[in-house]
């Protein structure tokens, strides 16, 4: 018998298996749960075929079910890394003074024209007048919600008083362990127009995102967790004025 099938078995099961998890899990499924079931009986179905095949074909038995015992092998070590590990992430975050708990900004307004109480010279020098103080502030706030997965936390977008904007997660921040989690600013809970802040840095912990400057947080005021590979919002959180 030529090698040729002995070679191209295993390709074959790699492929089978890795095309058909990308479709069922990640495009069909609409969920997080059904994404893991879909993938579970794929791996079923291809088990049920590879043993009929190597039924068939007895000199193809070990060419196809080594690459899939190899393959699922794989595949539950990488769920239970993604998926089923939990990972602390904890960094000193900023803090602010809600925006409305500022006190007024503006003074009103001096008519030039209007006639000025007189001012006695002195010769003596003065203090130096205080310097306006600065602080950061804390512009939206909204509580995490669970969307497919278990979460809680607090959602905070705080402007720096030396420029600069962050997202922080605190409060007890926690959500279920998800693969390739990132954190998104989206126009809605459905995360489809979104600015990418980066990858989440723990399923659990105190933590802060640069925010760039241009992102429009009137339009923008949606916290979405989205898990990347099954193409679901794992948590979201509103984030309204504070």
């Amino acid at each position: 018998m030529s090698r040729a099938p002995k070679l191209l078995a295993p390709v074959g099961v790699v492929v089978a298996l890795v095309a058909g998890l990308w479709f069922w899990s990640g495009q069909v499924a609409p969920g997080y749960f059904s994404a893991i079931a879909f993938g579970v009986l794929w791996f079923v179905v291809c088990s049920i075929a590879f043993g009929r095949i190597g039924k068939r074909r007895p000199e193809l038995r070990w060419w196809l079910r080594g690459p899939f015992l190899a393959c699922s092998l794989v595949a539950c070590v990488a769920f239970y890394w993604t998926s089923i590990r939990e990972t602390e992430f904890n960094e000193t975050i900023v803090t602010g003074v809600a925006a409305s708990e500022l006190p007024a900004a503006d003074q009103p307004a001096v008519d030039p024209l209007a006639p000025q109480p007189a001012v006695a010279a002195s010769t003596e020098p003065g203090p130096a007048p205080a310097p306006t103080p600065k602080t950061n502030v804390v512009e939206r706030r909204g509580e995490v919600r669970p969307a497919s997965h278990s979460a809680s936390g607090t959602a905070r977008i705080v402007t720096l008083a030396a420029g600069g904007r962050r997202l922080t997660l605190s409060d007890g921040f926690e959500i279920d362990p998800g693969p390739e989690v990132r954190v998104y600013l989206a126009t809605d809970a459905s995360g489809a127009t979104f600015k990418d802040l980066g990858k989440l840095k723990g399923d659990k912990g105190t933590q802060q995102y640069a925010v760039a400057s241009d992102v429009d947080l009137d339009r923008y005021d949606t916290l979405v967790l989205w898990c990347v590979p099954f193409t679901v919002s794992l948590a979201t959180a509103e984030l309204k004025p504070a």
